[in-house]
C-alpha cells in the first residue's frame, strides 16, 4: 500500500487529436505547471486520417517529465495519474513487443464509410445497433476500423495482435504491458458496448468479426487501474481515473442544472448534457453515450452531439492555405470587418455529424467576391463554428424540452474573444468561460483525485470551478442571419460524393 503522506499532487495526461499536454494540479485544482507538444496527423484525400501511435505515447512521456521539471517537482510528489484522451480512435499493437503493427486510424478518419453505409441500409439492424450502443452507424466509431485493420492484415488469425482505444494504449504503456483496460466513457465510443450492461456485445463482436480476446477489460472510470513503471517518470504512481475527453470536460465543470450544457471547442466541437442514470434514447442527430462509471454508484448518461470540423479548420488555414501565422493573427483579422463580406464556409472535410450524418458530405465556400478578403475568410470561418456549436445546441435543447441559457465551455478556441461572442449572439445565451480553460485535462485530474481519495465528493472539488469571463448576447439579429445563411450553404455541402 502507498503511503501517499503529503503528496496531494496530481498529473494529469490530455492526449489530444493535435496536440498532448501534461499539467500538474494541486489539491485545490490551482495548476502548478503544465506542458505540450504537437501530434502529426496523416491525411489523404480519400478521407484517411492517420497517427503514429508511438509519437502520442512518447510526446505525452515528455509533456509530463518537463511539466515536472518546471514545476520543481518529482514523481515522487504526485499521488496519482489521471488520463483523457481522443476517442474512437483505433490502436493495433503486438502484446509480446508492445508495439504498435498499423498506424492509429483517428476518429475523423472515413475509410470504412461506405461500409457504414450497407449496414445502415438494414433499418432493424440500425435500430438494434443504436439501442445497445446509443450510437449511429458512422466510420467515426472504433467497430468498422477494427474490422478494417482485421481485413486488411489479417489480424484475426494472430492471437498475439490487440486492440485498445488510446486510453487502452497508454495505460498497457504506463504499466509496461501489465494492464490491458479502458473504461466506459470510452469503450462507449467503439459501437461494440452495451451501454444499459457496460460489456463487450457478442451480437456486435459477431457482427463485426472482431473476437472479445483481442479487447480491453472495461473497468470503472475511477478507481485504481494499475501502478505506472517507476521508470518512466522515476517513481511508481498508480493511476487513478480515466475519462474520455469530452467527458472529463463535462466532468470538470461539476454537476449542471437543467438549463445549461458543455461544449468543448477543440479539434471538433462536442456538446454534452447530462441526464441521469438511464440510457434514454434520443433522436437519430443525437448520441446517448456514458458519461462516466465511479464505484459505488449508478452509471451517469449524457446526451451528446458533435461536429468533426472545429479547431481543425483553422489548422487548415493555417498550414494549408498558409493565411495566417497563428490564432492570434486570426482573431486579429476577423475583428477588422463585421461581416462576412457575404462568404459562407461549411467545414464539412471529413463529413458531417449531428444533426446530418452525412459521411460523402464536403467542405465548402460559397459567396467568393472580387471584394472578398482574407479577413472576410476569418470572419466567415468563425460564424461557422457558431454556427455548428448553435445548431448542436439547438437540438440538445429540442430533445430534452428545455431551452439551455447558460453554456460552460473548454478548449483551445475558448481563447478566441470574437467567437466566443459570436456564439452568445447567434445562440442567445451566457457563455461561461472558465478560469482554468485546461477543463479537459482538470477533469481528468478531478476523477483521479477522487479515486485516490484526495476529496471525499465530486461536488467539493467542483467548487474550484470558477467563470472568468462571461460572454453575453449583444446582436441577436446579426447571430441568427449568419445562421440561416449557413444552413442554405449546408444544403450544397451534403452528400458529395468523391
Amino acid at each position: 500500500m502507498i503511503d501517499y503522506g503529503y503528496m496531494k499532487n496530481i498529473l494529469s495526461l490530455d492526449i489530444g487529436t493535435t496536440s498532448t499536454r501534461a499539467v500538474i494540479f494541486d489539491q485545490k485544482m490551482n495548476i502548478l505547471a503544465q506542458a505540450s507538444l504537437p501530434l502529426n496527423i496523416s491525411t489523404q484525400e480519400t478521407g484517411e486520417v492517420e497517427q503514429d501511435s508511438l509519437e502520442i505515447w512518447h510526446k505525452t512521456v515528455q509533456c509530463g517529465k518537463k511539466a515536472m521539471q518546471a514545476a520543481k517537482l518529482k514523481a515522487s510528489n504526485m499521488i496519482c495519474i489521471g488520463l483523457a484522451n481522443q476517442r474512437e480512435t483505433v490502436i493495433a499493437w503486438n502484446k509480446q513487443t508492445g508495439l504498435p503493427v498499423a498506424p492509429a486510424i483517428v476518429w475523423q478518419d472515413r475509410r470504412t464509410a461506405r461500409k457504414c453505409k450497407i449496414l445502415e441500409s438494414n433499418r432493424a439492424l440500425a435500430r438494434r445497433i443504436r439501442a445497445k450502443t446509443g450510437l449511429v452507424i458512422d466510420p467515426s466509431f472504433s467497430a468498422t476500423k477494427i474490422q478494417w485493420l482485421n481485413n486488411k492484415y489479417n489480424f484475426k488469425k494472430n492471437s498475439k495482435i490487440i486492440f485498445g482505444t488510446v486510453d487502452s494504449w497508454m495505460l498497457w504503456n504506463l504499466t509496461r504491458g501489465q494492464i490491458f483496460a479502458t473504461e466506459p466513457s470510452n469503450a462507449g465510443r467503439t459501437m461494440l458496448m452495451d451501454i444499459k450492461h457496460l460489456t463487450w456485445d457478442p451480437e456486435l463482436l459477431e457482427l463485426f468479426d472482431i473476437q472479445a480476446s483481442q479487447l480491453p477489460d472495461i473497468q470503472f472510470s475511477q478507481g485504481e487501474f494499475g501502478l505506472c513503471d517507476q521508470q518512466i517518470f522515476g517513481h511508481a504512481i498508480p493511476v487513478t481515473g480515466i475519462l474520455g475527453d469530452q467527458q472529463a470536460a463535462l466532468f470538470s465543470h461539476g454537476p449542471l442544472r437543467e438549463n445549461m450544457l458543455s461544449m468543448t471547442y477543440g479539434t471538433g466541437l462536442f456538446a454534452l448534457k447530462t441526464i441521469g442514470h438511464i440510457p434514454r434514447p434520443a433522436t437519430s442527430g443525437i448520441l446517448t453515450t456514458v458519461a462516466w462509471k465511479r464505484p459505488e454508484r449508478p452509471v451517469e448518461y449524457a446526451y451528446e452531439t458533435s461536429a468533426l470540423t472545429g479547431g481543425a479548420m483553422l489548422e487548415w488555414f493555417k498550414n494549408q492555405m498558409g493565411l495566417v501565422k497563428n490564432m492570434q493573427e486570426f482573431d486579429a483579422l476577423a475583428e477588422t470587418v463585421t461581416t462576412t463580406g457575404g462568404v459562407t464556409i461549411v467545414p464539412a472535410f471529413t463529413g458531417l455529424a449531428a444533426p446530418d450524418w452525412d459521411p460523402a458530405a464536403r467542405g465548402l465556400i460559397i459567396g467568393l467576391n472580387r471584394a472578398t478578403t482574407k479577413a472576410h475568410l476569418c470572419r466567415a470561418a468563425i460564424e461557422a463554428i457558431a454556427c455548428q456549436a448553435a445548431r448542436m445546441a439547438k437540438l440538445l435543447d429540442e430533445q430534452i424540452g428545455q431551452t439551455s441559457k447558460y453554456w460552460k465551455v473548454s478548449g483551445g478556441l475558448c481563447h478566441s474573444a470574437p467567437l466566443m461572442q459570436s456564439q452568445a449572439d447567434m445562440s442567445n445565451v451566457r457563455i461561461c468561460k472558465e478560469k482554468n480553460v485546461e477543463s479537459t485535462a482538470a477533469g481528468a485530474a478531478m476523477i483521479a483525485g477522487l479515486g485516490a481519495g484526495i476529496w471525499p465528493t465530486w461536488k467539493e472539488v467542483s467548487r474550484q470551478a470558477t467563470c472568468d469571463i462571461i460572454y453575453k448576447p449583444k446582436r441577436l439579429k446579426r447571430g441568427r442571419a449568419f445562421l440561416a445563411q449557413y444552413e442554405r450553404a449546408l444544403e450544397r455541402a451534403k452528400a458529395w460524393e468523391i
